[in-house]
């Protein structure tokens, strides 16, 4: 009988270790409010500190367990890969550790907006992607992106179309630079763009160029194409484009709002009162809409605009010099009236 009753409590001890280690690999150890939670792993980071970055966000109901499984399927320092994880609640210790060790991260949208230069592309991809925003600026405009990709930084900026990009959260800025490239050929292979572009007279670069333009002008983009069509129509007529837009960046200033007479004698290639045709580069990155608005501009005989003297951002267009004149004469005043002197 007393042999029964010790295999009877070595069965029961066993049995409960059994089932407690069973538990370590089965049982769900991922726990948080959230669908998932979103793991950050960086190169030098050890399995400590995955656990570590794991309970400091309480996504784990034992970390112990964690440990215990981690050594058990040999899961160690050498085993970690870099990257983003979304790890779903009720993921068991044996799912989380498989997730790691294969590297089979999770994408991440960068934002790239339209921005007046390489810099702001640069400060949003380094809030959003592993690497500081000076990795991706000294890429930007350093010897790397030329040798890499036989291009300087404003030939980059022309190429640069503002989307959601979905990326790993650890790319390189060669990586970044490669699939912006690759979302420009795409664009430019879409809704017959380059058709339409050869058919204004234009390059893809010039096109750009001048929708940056477009982009400072307005930010009413219904008015885009009609701003487009002006600007088309002075090219056409061999006239200097006397884009404001173009004399503030030359200026470096992006805050002026009122140019005045002197800034038109800044001695800029970007200065379209002083230099005809296009400026040598984009003045900033622009929209879809304002590179479409250029692809697709109304047709019309107009040659000038003026701002509306009101607060709608809106533009009057006109045909003749006098009537132009009649229009900046008013906004000019209004100008005045509210004070606005630079």
């Amino acid at each position: 009988m007393w042999a029964i009753g010790l295999f009877l409590i070595l069965l029961i001890a066993t049995s409960l270790v059994i089932y407690k280690f069973y538990n370590y690999l089965f049982s769900p150890n991922i726990s948080t409010e959230k669908r998932h939670c979103e793991l950050f792993v960086y190169p030098d980071f050890q399995v400590s500190d995955i656990i570590e970055a794991l309970e400091l966000q309480n996504c784990l109901q034992d970390k112990y367990s964690l440990e215990w499984t981690a050594r058990r399927m040999e899961f160690n320092d050498t085993s970690v890969k870099p990257g983003r994880y979304l790890l779903s609640n009720g993921l068991n210790n044996r799912e989380i550790i498989h997730r790691l060790r294969s590297g089979r991260q999770d994408g991440i949208n960068l934002i790239v907006p339209t921005a007046r230069d390489l810099t702001y592309i640069a400060q949003r991809a380094g809030q959003t992607l592993m690497p500081d925003s000076s990795d991706f600026s000294n890429y930007f405009f350093g010897q790397e992106l030329i040798r890499d990709f036989k291009m300087d930084s404003t030939q980059l900026k022309n190429r640069i179309i503002p989307n959601t990009y979905q990326m790993w959260w650890n790319s390189e800025p060669r990586v970044l630079v490669s699939r912006l490239l690759r979302e420009y050929e795409a664009f430019w292979n879409q809704n017959d763009r380059r058709q339409k572009a050869r058919k204004l007279g234009l390059t893809e670069e010039e096109v750009i160029v001048l929708a940056s333009i477009v982009e400072r002008e307005s930010n009413y983009q219904p008015e885009r194409p009609s701003i487009a069509g002006v600007y088309l129509n002075r090219l056409k007529s061999s006239w200097p484009l006397q884009a404001d837009p173009t004399v503030v960046f030359a200026l470096g200033d992006p805050n002026i709002r009122r140019v005045l007479t002197r800034d038109l004698k800044i001695d800029s290639p970007y200065n379209t009162y002083k230099y005809s045709g296009l400026p040598p580069g984009p003045i900033c990155i622009p929209s879809i809409n304002s590179i479409d608005a250029v692809l697709n501009p109304e047709d019309h005989d107009f040659y000038y605009f003026c701002a509306k003297a009101d607060q709608s951002g809106t533009h009057v267009f006109s045909k003749t010099l006098r009537e132009h004149m009649r229009n900046a004469r008013k906004f000019q005043n209004w100008m005045n009236q509210q004070r606005i002197l630079r």
